[in-house]
């Protein structure tokens, strides 16, 4: 039997299995890319966590049963899909959640288990995960980055994961089986366009458009266990699972340079694109991004106000769940909107 500990208070206590990970640079070790690249450019690193039974499918289940059940902290796809599907393409008959983690290895599916840096048992391990690629950062990166989050990714052998972008910045660790992952300059305006990057930015998740053309174009990584890739917010990519059931950390980090200032201008320039107007790319003057993005904020408030809503802070967690903040190597930095 293992050794437990009693977690929660006395209203949800539950015994919590201890188990042993590794820490400092066994866990993750600098390999001054982390500096010289975040957010600019994509490349690989390694991790200790391969094969690590914490990662296997019994702990993961009970993990996917702890987590709060907050719309989407929990999400699943059943039935194989297609680089070029949308995000949210369900073609297989749909499976209940422990159905769908017990059978992964046959069932062509995805399950994603979201914030698992606040569980009592993922949580030490993934928050040191975070906070180690932090410190690893330059000081203006670090001064860029508002919070972290933590997604685990379980594939069935052979799925596809289609093609898509994020604004979060990634790092993603192949835990068990492996990837290919494909994945294009973030900088490129011929692969995604600004009208690609508005879209995305004001709501539709399915905006980058997969163009099959330049697929060899992307940069292509071969994820076994214990190696990771980065890359930047806004690169597409897709993945293709291998033979085997894969399970990968996926770390992301919210940016004061894009969740709010480049999403805002470009969900602005969407506005501006639907009314007839071409309008300028982020980057073109700084003074009309900045009003841009004040443009933006007062459109919020004013929303918020006719909602009867009260807008949060742009920084702060959502209301349903503590968010992980980095511990600041310059205590003086701040964000402003």
């Amino acid at each position: 039997m293992p050794e437990t500990m009693v977690a929660g208070d006395t209203a949800t206590q539950f015994s919590v299995p201890k188990f042993s990970a590794p820490t400092g640079d066994a866990l993750l070790r600098d390999n001054g890319e982390f500096c010289r690249k975040f957010n600019r450019a994509d490349f690989m690193f390694d991790h200790g966590l391969e094969h690590h039974p914490l990662f296997e499918l019994p702990a993961l289940a009970g993990l996917a049963q702890r987590i709060p059940k907050y719309k989407d902290f929990v999400y699943w796809q059943n039935g194989r899909v297609k680089v070029n599907d949308k995000w949210e393409t369900n073609p297989g008959p749909r499976l209940a959640l422990d159905e769908t983690i017990e059978g992964i290895a046959h069932n062509d599916s995805l399950v994603i288990l979201k914030h698992a840096e606040q569980d009592p048992i993922y949580g030490p391990v993934l928050q040191e995960i975070l906070q180690r690629i932090f410190s690893f950062t330059s000081p203006t990166a670090q001064d860029d980055i508002v919070l972290g989050e933590s997604l685990i990714f379980i594939n069935s052998p052979k799925r596809t994961t289609a093609y898509h972008l994020d604004l979060e910045s990634n790092f993603l660790l192949q835990v068990a089986g492996e990837k290919f992952v494909h994945v294009h300059d973030c900088a490129d305006r011929s692969i995604t366009s600004h009208e690609e990057l508005e879209n995305h930015c004001g709501g539709n998740y399915n905006g980058a458009i997969f163009k099959p053309a330049r697929r060899d174009d992307a940069h292509y990584y071969h994820l076994t266990a214990g190696h990771g890739v980065h890359f930047p917010s806004t690169a597409p990519h897709w993945v293709e699972n291998g033979d085997e059931v894969s399970v990968s950390i996926n770390i992301n980090f919210d940016l004061v340079s894009v969740h709010r200032r480049l999403k805002r201008i470009y969900s602005l320039n969407r506005v501006i694109r639907r009314l007839g107007i071409e309008p300028a790319p982020p980057g073109t003057s700084p003074l009309r991004d900045a009003v841009k993005v004040r443009t933006a904020v007062g459109v919020d408030l004013l929303l918020g106000m006719v909602r009867g809503e009260v807008l949060p802070p742009p920084d702060a967690a959502p209301a349903s769940y503590p968010a992980w903040h980095p511990v600041r190597l310059n205590p003086s930095a701040t964000h402003r909107s």
